[in-house]
């Protein structure tokens, strides 16, 4: 089905609850809950159709096949005659399909997600305004694998609009952004991100003493429900804005949409110096700059800002320095030899003077469009990449290489921080042909190696002793190749975490913290290993450190994982409950995570909790049991009373024993 072609019989209503509604008409009764969650599931699937078997598991998963269904053509019966009486003749099978008749009917969650690619404001708050509610909001089966499902989605789809409304709050005046703002933080009143927004916002109103109480809501919100600190970028705004009279405050604006945006990396991209000595490269250079601005534009985490050279160039100092300051300089320069053309293109932090990256490109200027794409492309991977290690206060100290094996390795370090099951296997199959390229490459090595145990670790991969053993010897020989890269370090001890061999993991964390303080990663693995090792204040310490330097980037969840594995073995229970919930909700594809919401919620009592976090462990990975999954899928904790309480947590949450 199209969103919005002509001809539908009716409407069905996912945000806020389940409604369905004829086009002509007003809402459609419908029996008991079951047939309205064989309408919501449908509407959700591929073509809008799902077999029989996967219906009677989904709906009746507790009964046998047979039971289930019988049950399964009882609903359908009794759903197609309350449709029937409506006048709504949509419901069709074939064979072991069922599924709603194409055209049929309109789904709002269809509209939204096809509406996100709306590029102006106007039609993006068209789009936002079909989030009423939350995924079947109030819409409970009883049945633990479709709500598990219903969970997801609903999660998903909160993830997804939180995401573009915070892209809406940028579009608009300042005015109108503070509404959505405040829209966000009554969605998600936990969301760091969300109070910096509002506090951006609030300054390029002129409301900084509001701007100031926003930060101390968000410190005291964060403090109250995980026990945490504000990030480093928090704090750094709240500084600014400490700091900043009236007059600074008006040039921490941004120009275009009059919204302050020091919470996030901005990055003005200069002209680039053509340095051939013929015209017909000033548009080569004209048009690489536009690439480079539209890609990295299309980051939401970064700010682009641009024509600051060619003020400069032109004298005229006292217009460039009343234009917002970028944190970073994109700058660059075009060689010609015959056909063959070199770009140099370097990325420079304005604030310290120093080169944060650099890297030529080299091609030929018949294909100059494919050219410019590539060099674009190979910027916004690389930018992304290195302003996340400045971010984490970390210097890349592996070689490179290659152009062609550094993209490579670039793209596979992009896939790995997705953190999905699919993702990782990409990632491994990019680290794979980079080695392939560079078999001695010590930055493919250790791609390759972190790509593969996080690939153990997420289930994507079977445990296989091959996958441990080559992941280890690609991160020995990383660490060999360069021993004071702290990033290799950090990769070999979770090598040796998969291998079981804990002391030897909390040896290499250590090398990596003592070679960076403020290195989050390490500080956060370390919260692990001791949480495993039971030395308990220390793993607390770690982790707690690990998100005070580390920002809500993508493998924040992690860093609260840890925090979670410390707290259980601590018999915090009640404590390590709400951080394994946030970790389940901010990458629900993590089982690992999910596993510790199980045993968690079980420890506290909150039995009907434990069960649906299983089902959503056994819905990802059906082979898990008692027997496999500690050692096995996840490292055990070496003190056997920490060991057996866990299983036996995870056995009254009903996981299977063999």
């Amino acid at each position: 089905m199209q969103s919005g072609e002509g001809g539908a019989a009716g409407r069905i209503s996912l945000f806020g609850g389940f409604q369905i509604e004829k086009e002509a008409g007003g809402p459609v009764w419908l029996t008991g809950k079951r047939g309205p969650a064989i309408l919501a599931y449908l509407a959700r699937c591929p073509g809008m159709a799902a077999p029989r078997e996967r219906l009677a598991d989904l709906l009746w998963g507790d009964s046998d096949s047979e039971h289930s269904r019988n049950s399964l053509r009882q609903t359908l019966s009794v759903l197609r005659r309350d449709l029937s009486r409506a006048g709504m003749d949509i419901i069709h099978s074939h064979k072991e399909l069922i599924g709603i008749r194409p055209n049929a009917v309109r789904v709002d969650v269809e509209d939204f997600e096809a509406g996100l690619s709306a590029r102006s404001a106007s039609e993006l708050e068209t789009t936002l305004a079909l989030y009423t509610g939350p995924f079947l909001d109030g819409f409970y089966l009883g049945s633990n694998a479709f709500d598990d499902w219903a969970a997801l989605e609903r999660e998903r789809l909160l993830s997804r609009a939180l995401e573009w409304l915070e892209k809406l709050a940028r579009l608009v005046d300042a005015e109108s952004g503070l509404a959505v703002a405040d829209r966000i933080l009554s969605m998600e009143p936990t969301r760091e991100e969300s109070y910096r927004l509002k506090m951006e916002l609030l300054v390029a109103c002129g409301q900084r003493d509001k701007a100031l109480r926003t930060f101390e809501a968000c410190r005291s919100i964060l403090k109250k429900e995980f026990g945490v600190d504000v990030s480093p970028e928090t704090r750094a705004l709240w500084q600014s804005i400490s700091a900043a009279d009236g007059s600074s405050s008006q040039q921490l604006v941004n120009g275009v949409s009059g919204v302050q945006h020091v919470g996030r990396p901005s990055i003005s991209v200069a002209d680039f110096v053509n340095l051939t000595g013929e015209r017909a490269d000033d548009f080569f250079a004209k048009g690489l700059v536009h690439d480079i601005s539209t890609a990295l534009s299309e980051v939401a985490n970064y700010i682009i800002l641009s024509g600051f050279s060619a003020l400069e160039k032109n004298g005229e100092e006292s217009k460039a320095s009343a234009l917002p300051r970028a944190r970073y300089t994109l700058s660059g320069s075009i060689q010609r030899s015959g056909d063959e053309l070199r770009v140099n293109v370097q990325l420079v932090d304005a604030a310290g003077g120093h080169n944060v990256w650099a890297q030529k490109f080299d091609g030929h200027s018949e294909n100059a469009l494919e050219f410019q794409d590539r060099i674009a492309q190979s910027v916004v991977l690389a930018v992304s990449l290195e302003l996340q290690l400045t971010n984490w206060k970390v210097r890349d100290k592996s070689p490179a290489g290659v152009p062609e094996v550094r993209w490579l390795v670039n793209e596979a370090l992009m896939k790995y921080f997705e953190m999905t099951r699919d993702s990782l296997l990409e990632s491994k199959k990019l680290a794979e042909k980079a080695l392939s390229i560079a078999p001695e490459n010590a930055r493919a090595k250790r791609t390759l190696s972190i790509a593969t145990t996080m690939g153990l670790a997420f289930g994507a991969l079977p445990g296989r002793r091959e996958h441990v053993d080559n992941a280890i010897r690609l991160a020995e020989d990383s660490v060999r190749a360069v021993p004071d890269d702290e990033i290799a370090r950090c990769i070999l001890s979770f090598a040796y975490l998969c291998d079981g061999r804990v002391d030897e993991a909390i040896v290499e964390c250590r090398h990596a913290v003592s070679l960076n303080p403020s290195y989050p990663s390490g500080h956060g693995d370390l919260g692990e290993l001791y949480g495993l090792r039971g030395q308990v204040s220390e793993a607390l310490r770690s982790a707690n450190e690990a998100i005070r330097l580390g920002t809500h980037d993508v493998i924040d969840f992690w860093r609260h994982h840890a925090l979670a594995v410390a707290l259980f073995a601590s018999g915090d229970d009640r404590r390590a409950l709400e951080v394994a919930r946030r970790v389940v909700r901010t990458k629900p594809g993590f089982v690992r995570g999910a596993l510790y919401w199980a045993a968690a919620a079980s420890a506290t009592g909150n039995n009907e909790e434990a069960s649906r976090a299983v089902h959503h462990c056994l819905s990802q990975l059906p082979h898990l049991n008692l027997g496999n999954v500690c050692p096995g899928f996840m490292p055990r904790y070496v003190k056997d009373e920490h060991h057996a309480r866990f299983l036996e947590m995870l056995s009254r949450a009903g996981l299977p024993r063999s």
